[in-house]
């Protein structure tokens, strides 16, 4: 059964990736302590991050409204919107260094080899312009880009020939008479038909979904689960903010991008409004699986023990069946239970960053808090093999 859906999985799992850049507007301050690795890009938003000496970054760095001091290691990219940068003695930066409206001390400008815009002279950028498209031509004037040309008026249209008046003696042409309504019924039974064969159907690929899922996944749908059942509302308020933050923010980088595209800095904001829109698409299609896979476990199961994948299945499958019957005959009532579905199991993934991470947080066995493993490994063992020992 893996191998059958292992292409859907890649689908659905890959976009979980971006993980932090969609519970990032929902955390304080980031902070990468000395020893640590991080095997993924890291995207804050509204808020510092702080990457120690002895610390790796294995790959791309980008914060938005917020500073950065870096003394450790970067193997990508770092990029800083409105933000100022900080390095220390040991700081590394392999890939590019961009700050966009921000400050950076002279000393550290040249020994991490960083670009800022503020410094760039805009009288060398003007052979940019000269060919820009005519959408771009329109925008206002820039201090020290010379203006576009004008676009040639349009040639004037030779006037419409004026149409003959109507004369009512004309023939009118027959009405086809209208068909007989086969069995007696109307219009509103074909819809109500085709309404419950289409509940039916998104009802089969929900429940497919939740399957394949609940199958590879178990152990990040219980995680969620869990959250979703735990915190309802403050789930819903979370996916609620996530809904409205997420769009927001990929509309406020496309004119970021289009600047950083004719400043010949890369395409860089194109790739993150692209993870941000997949990111979401893909926490909304988990928040409704988790949400379905708790509908499973507390109205199907019934004290029978079933698996994760199946529950999920049979939770997600009749939940979504009864939204879309609901909806045929009350339209209102069916967009509200989706809205509110969808908003709890959007915000349980966010808030758990896709099932990665305990909502709300809890110490682990091992961290500061708990620094002797040794002691705690040994109050495990039976008194006589403690003796052993």
């Amino acid at each position: 059964m893996k191998r059958v859906f292992v292409p859907l999985l890649v689908l659905v799992f890959l976009l979980g990736l971006v993980p932090a850049a969609m519970a990032a507007p929902l955390q304080d301050d980031t902070i990468i302590e000395s020893g640590e690795v991080v095997n993924n890009d890291v995207v804050v938003l509204e808020g510092d991050i702080e990457i120690r000496e002895g610390a790796i970054v294995n790959g791309d760095v980008t914060v938005f409204d917020g500073d950065a001091f870096v003394d450790g290691r970067v193997t990508g990219s770092l990029t800083l919107f409105n933000g100022d940068l900080e390095a220390g003695p040991a700081a590394d930066i392999s890939g590019q260094c961009v700050l966009l409206s921000g400050t950076i001390d002279a000393d550290e400008l040249a020994a991490l080899n960083c670009t800022t815009i503020e410094n760039l002279n805009l009288d060398e950028l003007a052979p940019l312009f000269e060919n820009a498209p005519g959408w771009f031509k329109s925008l206002p004037a820039i201090p020290g880009v010379p203006p576009m040309p004008t676009m040639p008026s349009m040639p004037t249209m030779e006037p419409m020939p004026t149409m003959e008046p109507f004369d009512p003696s004309a023939a009118v042409p027959p009405v086809a008479p209208s068909g007989p309504v086969y069995g007696g019924h109307d219009r509103g039974a074909g819809r109500v038909v085709g309404g419950f064969f289409g509940a039916l159907t998104s009802a089969f690929f929900a429940g497919l979904l939740g399957l394949v899922v609940g199958a590879v996944a178990p152990d990040h749908v219980r995680q969620i689960s869990r959250t979703a059942r735990e915190k309802p509302v403050t789930g819903g308020a979370a996916g609620v903010l996530t809904a409205i933050a997420v769009p927001s923010l990929i509309i406020l980088l496309i004119p970021l991008s289009i600047v950083l595209t004719l400043v010949c800095i890369g395409l860089l904001g194109f790739p993150i409004m692209l993870l941000l829109a997949l990111g979401l698409v893909a926490g909304m299609l988990l928040g409704w699986v988790v949400v379905g896979a708790v509908f499973g476990e507390r109205f199907l199961n019934r004290g029978k023990r079933r698996s994760m994948a199946w529950t999920a299945a049979l939770g997600t499958g009749v939940m979504t069946l009864l939204v879309g019957l609901l909806s045929i005959p009350f339209g209102f009532l069916g967009g509200l239970a989706s809205f509110i579905i969808g908003s709890i199991g959007l915000g349980a993934v966010a808030l758990t960053q896709f099932g990665t991470k305990p909502y709300p947080r809890r110490p682990v066995a091992g961290t500061p808090e708990d620094p002797n493993k040794v002691q705690v490994v040994l109050d495990t063992l039976p008194p006589e093999e403690k003796l052993a020992s």
